[in-house]
């Protein structure tokens, strides 16, 4: 088995707490994963707004204008 020295050997104390409490809020039982579920998801669709605002843009420089 090879070590990767990018990788701590021996993970910080308080890391399957905080495991623990990730999959609290991904569960969606209560309130407050329930906005934490809510902010992930418009986090996504406005990343998604804006990656294809971007791609039309870049779309519309590569296109000639027509000539209507």
């Amino acid at each position: 088995m090879t070590t990767d020295p990018e990788r701590p050997t021996n993970p910080p104390a308080n890391v399957p707490a905080r495991l623990a409490e990730l999959a609290d809020l991904l569960g969606g039982e209560s309130a407050r994963s329930r906005r934490f579920l809510g902010g992930l998801v418009v986090g996504a669709l406005a990343g998604a707004a804006v990656a294809g605002t971007a791609a039309l843009a870049r779309r519309s420089k590569r296109r000639p204008p027509t000539d209507a």
